[in-house]
């Protein structure tokens, strides 16, 4: 299942509103947070241990602070060339971080993933970091991962083959439709790296699938979860990530998902903006997933929603979320002042400091936004 990010929307001030229309507007949140990861990189062992302390207490604590930092990296090293060597050091420690999480999870034989016969119904750990040897592989990376990237490869083709359309398993017994897709998007990424085009079809099946048999009528978009709760809603903590992962896979499709998800799940307040957790932005529990749910607008759907904004294309929502990226923990500590009483809820039970050197107020909620605030189309 997906991890929470934690960037708390925020209203635009007449300052940044000035200042958003003068170039990027993710500009200034993207040369923060690589900064703030250099740092953090410059001991990968102090960086494994911080998440491992700060990180535990989210689902896929040990993995997703890895996977997408490398693939915010990679994102990194494909626009800006010059700096691509360094990012490529980055990247390979985070995948060398990444890797003993997915071997406990996994248990390929002997501990070596190149060794994979079968995925083992683990598409979250096996899919998310075959995605970063994916993006290794598109920022120029040598060949040190290509046997394990290989295995994983081909295990994950043989499990979608095999699935005829259907979702693979998230972990055993447990799926989430969402986690199919990152599996896809490695598999493509693997067969331009080796010049197949094997898992087309495969792909082409599951997203006719979903669409025919996973997606809910009221809104038109992907539910969230199957098995036992097969009528499980869509969550925007979801949608916004499978949006811009969708775009790599099949724009059309994308494209109809973005409207519909903006037509569902968008909210204005004035003041506060975002995608919502649930349709509408109706009242729903939040979790670690979610986030923080602030008059409806859901923390992580907006967070992923600056990559999926910028996938189709939104400039506008774009801007808009950036605006509110930025300035996430001032309004979370004006929030605490007004209402005190609020702050378990507002920082996840204390998971949250916005008095602390994070960006978003927890390390967790970094990993996930400079994913999103990096984000570009890999099909190129």
């Amino acid at each position: 299942m997906l991890a929470t990010a934690i960037a708390v929307a925020v209203g635009p001030s007449a300052a940044t509103d000035d200042a958003a229309g003068a170039g990027d507007p993710l500009a200034a949140v993207r040369r923060a947070l690589t900064a703030e990861f250099d740092g953090l990189l410059r001991d990968p062992n102090a960086y494994a241990e911080t998440v491992r302390r700060q990180c535990r207490g989210f689902p896929e604590g040990d993995l997703f602070p890895y996977v997408l930092p490398a693939c915010a990296y990679a994102n990194l090293a494909l626009a800006e060339k010059d700096h691509a060597p360094a990012a490529r050091t980055r990247m390979a420690a985070l995948i060398d971080l990444a890797r003993p999480s997915v071997v406990r999870r996994v248990r390929p034989p002997g501990g070596n993933l190149s060794r994979l016969t079968d995925y083992g119904s683990q598409a979250v750990y096996l899919g998310q970091f075959n995605l970063a040897l994916g993006c290794w592989r598109l920022a120029g990376g040598d060949e040190r991962f290509a046997a394990e990237h290989k295995g994983i490869s081909d295990a994950l083709h043989k499990a979608l083959v095999r699935a005829n359309g259907r979702p693979l398993n998230s972990y055993p017994d447990m799926s989430w439709p969402f986690d199919t897709v990152p599996c896809l998007l490695s598999l493509r990424l693997y067969d331009r790296s080796t010049g197949q085009r094997r898992s087309d079809e495969g792909i082409a099946r599951h997203l006719k699938w979903t669409q025919d048999h996973a997606t809910d009528k009221a809104t038109g978009l992907p539910r969230s979860r199957l098995g036992a709760d097969a009528m499980a809603p869509p969550r925007g903590c979801v949608l916004s990530w499978q949006v811009c992962l969708v775009r790599d896979l099949d724009p059309s499709y994308a494209r109809r998902m973005y409207d519909q998800y903006v037509k569902s799940f968008w909210l204005d307040h004035g003041v506060v903006a975002g995608f919502a957790e649930w349709a509408g932005g109706r009242s729903q529990r939040q979790d670690l997933d979610s986030g923080p749910v602030i008059e409806g607008v859901g923390a992580a759907a907006s967070t992923f929603g600056l990559a999926a904004a910028a996938a189709m294309g939104d400039a506008d929502r774009l801007a808009r979320l950036a605006r509110q990226a930025s300035g996430g923990k001032a309004l979370l500590k004006l929030l605490i002042a007004r209402d005190p009483a609020a702050r378990a809820r507002l920082t996840l039970g204390g998971k949250i400091d916005p008095d602390s050197g994070y960006y978003t107020g927890l390390l967790f909620g970094d990993a996930c936004l400079f994913y999103a605030a990096t984000w570009r189309s890999w099909a190129r």
